[in-house]
């Protein structure tokens, strides 16, 4: 079979259009960025360009089998492409520790539908950031739906993320709801590169869990959640993903006492659980 082929003149218009070509555009307009300074303003202003809606709410009980990932902008194919490529090289070169974590940030959602406030405060703490959930829930536009993932503003926990420090400029991973052998690798790297570079920084998990498949340690296995949580670590050099999760203590979540501040899981698991929605790195 003939290789695939996109003349640069339509890349932006295959990633526009989201075409079977799209994928080979992107890596290849990533590849044409040579500035760094290019590259990071890509990058930084992905979160805030206009993106299709995927909200929070889902039919309960319903399952996810067969749904893909969620759509990304063009702009967000390209700053995601950058970024990956930033790993690859990074990891190509350093020798990060088997295991790191974060600061212990964990805190109580305030209501039923804030834990993507939640999770934004407590990323934003572990790096000496303070913004209070209600302020958060603010700046994501967070209702009782909850936080969407994305929307015409753009990537709310991203954009949101990238306007209060600078340390990092996040992007958004969509993932299917089976992501592969190299989606998961992929999630691996990327934990790895964002928490073991420098001071490191926290990456965000947007969970979708459904009746019959796998949930976070202490979540009811029967009942479909969406849930925003702050991912702070990883040991076995990344095969085991450690995270805090803002439903403990979370006084108006009724199963809330059955689930802990801090937990790991395999990545692999992990991945299972973000699938058809994702993370933020």
């Amino acid at each position: 079979m003939r290789a695939a082929r996109c003349r640069l003149p339509v890349i932006v218009a295959a990633l526009a259009a989201g075409s079977a070509c799209a994928l080979a555009a992107t890596a290849a307009a990533a590849g044409a960025v040579r500035s760094p300074a290019r590259a990071h303003g890509l990058i930084a202003a992905a979160a805030s360009e206009r993106a299709p809606l995927v909200t929070g709410p889902v039919r309960p009980g319903r399952s996810k089998r067969g749904l893909p990932a969620p759509r990304q902008s063009g702009a967000m194919r390209l700053a995601n492409a950058i970024r990956q490529a930033q790993a690859r090289r990074y990891l190509r070169h350093a020798s990060p520790p088997a295991a790191r974590n974060l600061a212990a940030t964990q805190q109580a959602q305030i209501t039923d539908f804030f834990c993507g406030p939640a999770a934004v405060s407590e990323m934003l703490a572990q790096m000496h950031i303070v913004l209070r959930q209600r302020a958060a829930a603010r700046a994501l536009g967070t209702t009782a739906n909850g936080t969407d993932w994305s929307n015409s503003h753009g990537y709310p926990v991203p954009r949101v993320l990238n306007s209060h420090q600078k340390r990092n400029k996040y992007v958004a991973v969509g993932l299917p709801w089976a992501p592969t052998a190299a989606q998961i690798a992929v999630l691996r790297m990327d934990l790895v590169r964002d928490i073991s570079q420098r001071r490191g920084v926290p990456l965000a998990g947007a969970a979708y869990e459904v009746p019959g498949g796998p949930h976070l340690v202490g979540h009811p296995p029967g009942q479909t959640i969406l849930h925003w949580f702050d991912i702070r670590g990883y040991a076995r050099s990344g095969a085991v993903t450690d995270y805090e999760d803002s439903v403990h203590g979370a006084s108006s979540i009724g199963w809330s006492t059955g689930v802990p501040a801090y937990s790991s899981l395999p990545t692999a698991t992990i991945a299972v659980i973000l699938g058809a929605r994702g993370y933020v790195w």
